[in-house]
């Protein structure tokens, strides 16, 4: 759903990914520059791809990085069909994710940031309003009324360190572990039960409603759930 286009270079060795923002998305979590200063920090401390050239003109930001090894998630999820394992995976993920120590954080993906975020994009027209792409749940059909029910609800948050678009698409996988993660734009502090939320859409898209996969997801990341907290990650993640 990135407003950014992606350019797979295929060459005799290995390939290469060209990723490309427009200067009307600078300082948004859509702005490749953005991605390219946290996959740098997060060199050694998580598997990302390595960042090989970054440049700028009057119009667009240009990323090049390393392709990541391994399958993507969705991919060896088609191939394995096996639901407890994939959870286990999403679990270590998050337990990834969150043990990154964000003293010296310099990047807030916080509630607060990602509502002036998306004011901007709601203001200039950037947002996903196309309501097509909402869960069949989501109790709003009008992007502004979502927009004004997350500024009325905000939750408390404890802050770790969170991909922000956790799912299947955004992880690699390889010996049945995580291999790299992608798509780090949103990356940095914030409440804890963000990528939890995102990762419990992705299981409920992909193995249906079965209680049973979500506890035994809850149980390995050894919480209770925060149903509330959870649907309102997953509302704020519908204008992106």
């Amino acid at each position: 759903m990135s407003p950014a286009r992606v350019y797979r270079l295929i060459g005799p060795h290995e390939n290469l990914y060209l990723k490309i923002s427009d200067r009307r998305y600078q300082g948004t979590t859509y702005d490749v520059e953005r991605e390219k200063d946290i996959m740098l920090w997060l060199q050694g401390k998580l598997p990302v791809p390595e960042v090989l050239h970054f440049e700028a003109d009057e119009d667009e930001k240009f990323l090049l990085m390393r392709e990541a090894i391994g399958d993507a998630g969705y991919a060896y999820y088609e191939k394995q069909r096996d639901p407890k394992q994939m959870i286990r995976i999403y679990s270590e993920g998050i337990k990834l994710l969150q043990a990154i120590d964000v003293f010296d954080c310099p990047f807030v993906s916080d509630i607060d940031y990602r509502l002036n975020e998306l004011d901007y994009l709601l203001r200039h027209n950037l947002a996903d309003t196309d309501t097509g792409n909402w869960e069949e749940d989501t109790p709003f059909r009008d992007p502004n009324e979502l927009y004004a029910f997350l500024k009325m609800h905000k939750p408390g948050e404890e802050l770790v360190f969170s991909h922000g678009d956790f799912g299947d698409g955004n992880i690699f996988i390889m010996n049945h572990q995580i291999s790299g993660f992608i798509d780090l734009g949103r990356s940095g502090k914030a409440d804890k039960w963000c990528d939890i939320a995102l990762c419990v859409r992705s299981i409920q898209h992909d193995m249906g409603n079965d209680e049973e996969y979500l506890e035994l997801f809850f149980e390995l990341l050894d919480l209770e759930p925060d149903w509330d907290k959870i649907r309102y990650h997953v509302l704020l993640d519908e204008l992106f």
